[in-house]
């Protein structure tokens, strides 16, 4: 038996569909499905659960998430929404769950979970995939000199998160990472993940990069593994013209959803989207001066 965990709000319902029907179309085992939720209807509940109808699934339970914990986290332009960081919240809203895996809202599963999920952690309180930005060179003085990693080359994406909810509690993961949340709040252009980077430093086990491969590291005959669909454009906006497109919404048909697509409203929803990208808020405005006042 496996257990996933993912956190959405109303804007990712398609993406949480997809990511969880993947995942339980290539599990071997019964597979429990909990999703923390802010601002998720009633009613779009009932069509997850309907999605996501195989003979594996197991327990699917809905988590309300009052929103109003978030609201001291920071959000910026690459990632206005402030839900992911519910996931920091994972042991809080499962306390009876002692494994389970993370999962981002933006995934398709290729492979057995099965296999990731019984990985030994060898007494880590998680295990994680490499990002991409721990090689990169551009990114190593933030990642040393803003976030204070000891050894910045460690540096992992949070997209899949393989956790001991058990050694989390122990740790006190979650109290840490709010603590860091406030304290570093200027520091956290990449946010949840890098507070999870921060709290989890020496904590964590490298995984096969395969269980978090992204999109623009993926062939496109991709088959053993899980790729994510990382980036602010996703297949459920107008003008996402990115690989693996096809497969999300192959997927997206055998779910309730079967049959939408975003409309582009002859070219304005994409304008909307673009420019709505674009345009900061007043919190990131306010935040933007005071480093930029702080600098000088």
């Amino acid at each position: 038996m496996t257990n996933i965990v993912l956190a959405t709000d109303a804007n990712n319902l398609w993406g949480v569909a997809v990511t969880v029907r993947s995942v339980l179309e290539s599990c071997s085992t019964i597979c429990n499905v909990y999703v923390i939720c802010v601002d998720v209807k009633p009613s779009d509940r009932e069509l997850l659960r309907d999605s996501w109808r195989t003979p594996n699934v197991g327990e699917i339970e809905f988590i309300s998430f009052d929103k109003d914990k978030l609201a001291h986290f920071r959000s910026t332009l690459y990632l206005k929404s402030k839900v992911s960081n519910a996931r920091l919240f994972i042991a809080d809203c499962l306390p009876n769950l002692s494994r389970c895996i993370y999962l981002d809202t933006d995934l398709i599963a290729f492979s057995d979970f099965k296999t990731l999920y019984d990985t030994d952690l060898l007494g880590n309180i998680a295990g994680c995939v490499l990002d991409s930005a721990a090689s990169d060179p551009n990114q190593a003085a933030r990642l040393k000199d803003d976030l204070k990693l000891r050894s910045p080359s460690l540096y992992f994406n949070a997209g899949v998160i393989l956790i001991d909810l058990v050694a989390w509690r122990r740790n006190q993961v979650t109290q840490k990472a709010v603590q860091v949340s406030t304290e570093m709040y200027d520091a956290l252009a990449a946010l949840d993940q890098d507070i999870l980077n921060i709290v989890l430093q020496d904590h964590w086990l490298s995984l096969d990069p395969k269980w978090n491969t992204l999109k623009f590291l993926a062939p496109k005959n991709f088959s053993d593994g899980i790729v994510h669909l990382c980036g602010r454009v996703k297949p459920w906006h107008p003008d996402y013209q990115d690989n693996f497109k096809n497969e999300f919404f192959e997927i997206l048909d055998r779910t309730k959803f079967s049959g939408k697509r975003p409309s582009s409203l002859m070219g304005l929803g994409t304008l909307y989207k673009k420019i709505s990208r674009s345009v900061p808020t007043l919190e990131m405005i306010q935040g933007k001066l005071r480093r930029f006042y702080s600098s000088i």
